[in-house]
Protein backbone atom coordinates (compact mmCIF):
# COMPACT_ATOMS: atom_id res chain seq x y z
CA UNK A 1 0.00 0.00 0.00
CA UNK A 2 1.46 3.25 -0.97
CA UNK A 3 0.16 6.67 1.05
CA UNK A 4 0.18 9.83 -1.47
CA UNK A 5 -0.87 13.61 -1.11
CA UNK A 6 -1.35 14.42 -4.51
CA UNK A 7 -1.40 12.15 -7.88
CA UNK A 8 -0.76 13.03 -11.64
CA UNK A 9 -4.56 14.12 -11.43
CA UNK A 10 -5.11 14.69 -7.66
CA UNK A 11 -6.65 12.55 -5.46
CA UNK A 12 -8.97 9.49 -6.94
CA UNK A 13 -11.35 7.49 -5.63
CA UNK A 14 -12.52 3.44 -7.08
CA UNK A 15 -10.49 0.98 -9.36
CA UNK A 16 -8.20 1.51 -12.13
CA UNK A 17 -6.73 -1.85 -13.39
CA UNK A 18 -5.44 -3.29 -10.85
CA UNK A 19 -5.19 -0.44 -8.36
CA UNK A 20 -7.78 0.69 -5.96
CA UNK A 21 -7.31 4.72 -4.99
CA UNK A 22 -9.39 5.65 -1.50
CA UNK A 23 -9.26 8.01 1.56
CA UNK A 24 -9.59 7.50 5.24
CA UNK A 25 -8.90 10.11 7.80
CA UNK A 26 -8.00 12.58 5.23
CA UNK A 27 -4.89 10.52 4.13
CA UNK A 28 -5.13 9.55 -0.04
CA UNK A 29 -3.75 5.73 -0.59
CA UNK A 30 -3.10 3.29 -3.18
CA UNK A 31 -3.15 -0.49 -3.18
CA UNK A 32 -3.29 -3.07 -5.82
CA UNK A 33 -6.03 -5.35 -5.84
CA UNK A 34 -5.31 -8.54 -3.67
CA UNK A 35 -4.79 -12.46 -5.92
CA UNK A 36 -7.82 -14.32 -5.59
CA UNK A 37 -6.25 -17.58 -2.94
CA UNK A 38 -7.24 -21.32 -4.02
CA UNK A 39 -5.50 -22.91 -0.93
CA UNK A 40 -8.28 -23.80 1.47
CA UNK A 41 -7.85 -22.04 4.66
CA UNK A 42 -5.77 -23.29 7.59
CA UNK A 43 -7.82 -24.06 10.99
CA UNK A 44 -5.38 -21.14 12.55
CA UNK A 45 -7.02 -18.59 9.43
CA UNK A 46 -10.54 -20.18 10.04
CA UNK A 47 -10.40 -20.24 13.74
CA UNK A 48 -9.14 -16.18 13.63
CA UNK A 49 -11.85 -15.47 11.21
CA UNK A 50 -14.43 -17.01 13.45
CA UNK A 51 -13.26 -14.37 16.40
CA UNK A 52 -13.14 -11.73 14.24
CA UNK A 53 -16.81 -12.34 12.72
CA UNK A 54 -17.94 -12.48 16.64
CA UNK A 55 -16.02 -9.53 17.25
CA UNK A 56 -17.62 -7.53 14.87
CA UNK A 57 -21.22 -9.20 14.71
CA UNK A 58 -21.40 -7.87 18.78
CA UNK A 59 -19.85 -4.58 18.55
CA UNK A 60 -20.67 -3.51 15.52
CA UNK A 61 -24.69 -2.52 16.47
CA UNK A 62 -22.97 -0.08 19.37
CA UNK A 63 -20.29 1.67 16.63
CA UNK A 64 -20.87 4.79 18.13
CA UNK A 65 -20.82 4.43 21.47
CA UNK A 66 -17.30 2.50 21.52
CA UNK A 67 -16.27 5.32 19.24
CA UNK A 68 -17.62 8.06 21.87
CA UNK A 69 -15.93 5.66 24.64
CA UNK A 70 -12.47 5.45 23.09
CA UNK A 71 -12.58 9.07 22.15
CA UNK A 72 -12.28 8.47 18.55
CA UNK A 73 -11.24 12.20 17.71
CA UNK A 74 -7.95 11.85 19.55
CA UNK A 75 -6.95 8.36 18.24
CA UNK A 76 -5.38 9.63 14.99
CA UNK A 77 -4.92 6.83 12.34
CA UNK A 78 -6.73 4.41 14.69
CA UNK A 79 -10.39 4.32 15.48
CA UNK A 80 -12.21 4.06 18.79
CA UNK A 81 -14.05 1.12 16.64
CA UNK A 82 -11.09 -0.41 15.98
CA UNK A 83 -9.55 -0.19 19.34
CA UNK A 84 -12.74 -1.82 21.02
CA UNK A 85 -12.42 -5.18 18.58
CA UNK A 86 -8.82 -6.05 18.95
CA UNK A 87 -9.48 -5.79 23.14
CA UNK A 88 -12.68 -7.72 22.13
CA UNK A 89 -10.96 -10.28 20.20
CA UNK A 90 -7.64 -10.61 22.83
CA UNK A 91 -9.75 -10.49 25.98
CA UNK A 92 -13.30 -11.09 25.50
CA UNK A 93 -13.40 -14.24 23.49
CA UNK A 94 -13.61 -17.76 25.32
CA UNK A 95 -13.82 -21.49 23.89
CA UNK A 96 -11.98 -22.77 21.24
CA UNK A 97 -13.06 -22.63 17.72
CA UNK A 98 -15.70 -23.52 16.41
CA UNK A 99 -17.42 -23.09 19.97
CA UNK A 100 -16.72 -19.99 20.71
CA UNK A 101 -18.80 -17.65 23.48
CA UNK A 102 -18.22 -14.39 25.06
CA UNK A 103 -17.35 -13.07 28.82
CA UNK A 104 -19.10 -10.24 28.95
CA UNK A 105 -17.59 -9.16 31.80
CA UNK A 106 -14.38 -8.88 30.11
CA UNK A 107 -16.10 -6.60 26.97
CA UNK A 108 -14.60 -2.89 26.98
CA UNK A 109 -16.76 -0.04 25.75
CA UNK A 110 -14.70 2.63 26.70
CA UNK A 111 -11.30 3.48 27.38
CA UNK A 112 -9.56 6.54 29.50
CA UNK A 113 -7.49 7.70 32.78
CA UNK A 114 -10.93 9.43 34.47
CA UNK A 115 -12.11 7.82 38.13
CA UNK A 116 -14.21 5.09 37.66
CA UNK A 117 -17.85 5.39 39.61
CA UNK A 118 -17.25 3.55 43.05
CA UNK A 119 -19.64 0.74 44.11
CA UNK A 120 -21.44 -0.10 40.70
CA UNK A 121 -24.37 -2.53 40.96
CA UNK A 122 -27.31 -3.66 38.88
CA UNK A 123 -30.46 -4.90 40.21
CA UNK A 124 -34.57 -5.83 39.25
CA UNK A 125 -36.50 -4.94 42.19
CA UNK A 126 -39.37 -3.86 40.89
CA UNK A 127 -41.41 -5.31 37.72
CA UNK A 128 -40.07 -4.12 34.22
CA UNK A 129 -37.34 -1.66 35.83
CA UNK A 130 -33.62 -1.93 36.00
CA UNK A 131 -31.48 0.13 38.94
CA UNK A 132 -27.99 0.82 38.32
CA UNK A 133 -26.64 2.30 41.69
CA UNK A 134 -23.13 4.05 42.66
CA UNK A 135 -21.43 5.98 45.13
CA UNK A 136 -20.49 9.89 44.25
CA UNK A 137 -16.60 10.33 45.73
CA UNK A 138 -16.04 13.07 43.30
CA UNK A 139 -14.65 16.52 44.33
CA UNK A 140 -17.92 18.03 44.13
CA UNK A 141 -19.63 15.50 46.88
CA UNK A 142 -20.35 15.57 50.42
CA UNK A 143 -16.58 14.67 51.14
CA UNK A 144 -14.97 16.63 48.54
CA UNK A 145 -11.60 15.55 46.97
CA UNK A 146 -11.76 11.88 48.32
CA UNK A 147 -11.67 11.14 44.57
CA UNK A 148 -9.41 13.06 42.30
CA UNK A 149 -9.93 13.68 38.88
CA UNK A 150 -13.73 13.59 39.03
CA UNK A 151 -16.66 15.31 38.83
CA UNK A 152 -20.55 15.31 40.04
CA UNK A 153 -21.68 16.31 36.65
CA UNK A 154 -19.87 14.11 35.24
CA UNK A 155 -21.94 12.28 32.45
CA UNK A 156 -22.97 8.66 32.99
CA UNK A 157 -23.33 6.55 29.66
CA UNK A 158 -25.14 2.90 30.27
CA UNK A 159 -25.29 0.29 27.94
CA UNK A 160 -27.68 -2.85 28.09
CA UNK A 161 -27.72 -5.60 26.68
CA UNK A 162 -30.86 -8.18 26.10
CA UNK A 163 -29.08 -11.31 25.96
CA UNK A 164 -32.65 -13.06 25.21
CA UNK A 165 -33.06 -11.17 22.17
CA UNK A 166 -29.80 -9.68 21.36
CA UNK A 167 -30.57 -6.19 21.83
CA UNK A 168 -28.88 -3.23 22.86
CA UNK A 169 -30.14 0.21 24.89
CA UNK A 170 -28.24 2.83 25.73
CA UNK A 171 -28.78 6.04 28.38
CA UNK A 172 -27.25 8.81 29.44
CA UNK A 173 -29.71 10.82 31.24
CA UNK A 174 -27.81 10.18 34.52
CA UNK A 175 -24.86 12.53 36.22
CA UNK A 176 -22.02 11.01 38.76
CA UNK A 177 -23.64 12.95 41.87
CA UNK A 178 -27.07 11.43 40.76
CA UNK A 179 -25.31 7.81 42.21
CA UNK A 180 -28.32 6.02 40.50
CA UNK A 181 -30.48 5.49 37.63
CA UNK A 182 -34.09 3.18 37.26
CA UNK A 183 -34.48 2.38 33.54
CA UNK A 184 -38.18 1.48 32.95
CA UNK A 185 -38.05 -1.35 30.27
CA UNK A 186 -40.79 -2.67 28.10
CA UNK A 187 -43.22 -5.54 29.94
CA UNK A 188 -42.40 -8.06 27.37
CA UNK A 189 -38.74 -8.25 28.08
CA UNK A 190 -39.47 -9.36 31.66
CA UNK A 191 -37.61 -12.94 32.28
CA UNK A 192 -34.95 -11.30 29.86
CA UNK A 193 -31.36 -11.99 30.76
CA UNK A 194 -29.61 -8.45 30.88
CA UNK A 195 -25.67 -7.05 31.20
CA UNK A 196 -24.64 -3.82 32.08
CA UNK A 197 -22.16 -1.47 31.58
CA UNK A 198 -21.03 2.31 32.73
CA UNK A 199 -18.72 4.77 32.06
CA UNK A 200 -18.49 8.41 32.76
CA UNK A 201 -17.92 11.00 30.02
CA UNK A 202 -16.25 14.54 31.69
CA UNK A 203 -18.31 18.20 30.23
CA UNK A 204 -15.50 19.53 27.98
CA UNK A 205 -16.33 15.79 25.55
CA UNK A 206 -12.57 14.80 25.48
CA UNK A 207 -11.83 12.77 28.41
CA UNK A 208 -13.67 9.50 29.98
CA UNK A 209 -13.41 6.69 31.69
CA UNK A 210 -12.64 2.93 31.37
CA UNK A 211 -15.97 1.57 31.56
CA UNK A 212 -17.00 -0.82 34.17
CA UNK A 213 -19.17 -4.31 33.74
CA UNK A 214 -22.03 -3.89 36.28
CA UNK A 215 -23.01 -7.19 36.44
CA UNK A 216 -26.10 -9.47 34.73
CA UNK A 217 -29.86 -9.30 35.88
CA UNK A 218 -33.04 -10.91 34.98
CA UNK A 219 -35.55 -8.33 34.48
CA UNK A 220 -38.44 -8.91 36.65
CA UNK A 221 -41.83 -9.15 35.89
CA UNK A 222 -45.13 -8.10 37.31
CA UNK A 223 -46.30 -10.77 39.69
CA UNK A 224 -49.14 -13.40 39.41
CA UNK A 225 -51.99 -12.10 40.37
CA UNK A 226 -53.04 -15.90 41.20
CA UNK A 227 -56.16 -17.40 40.42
Amino acid sequence: MAIFKKGINGAFSGTIGSTVGASWRHIHYMRSLPKPSKKPASPQQLAQRARFALAVSFLQPMKWLVNLGFNDRQRGRSTGYNRALQLFITQAITGDYPDYGIDFSKVTVSQGNMDKLVGLSVASDAPNTLSLAWTDLSEGAVDPGEVKGSYDDDRVYVLLYNRTEQLFTTNRSALRGSEGLQLELPPVFAGHEFHAWAFVRHRDGMRQSTSQYAGTVVLAGEPDPGP
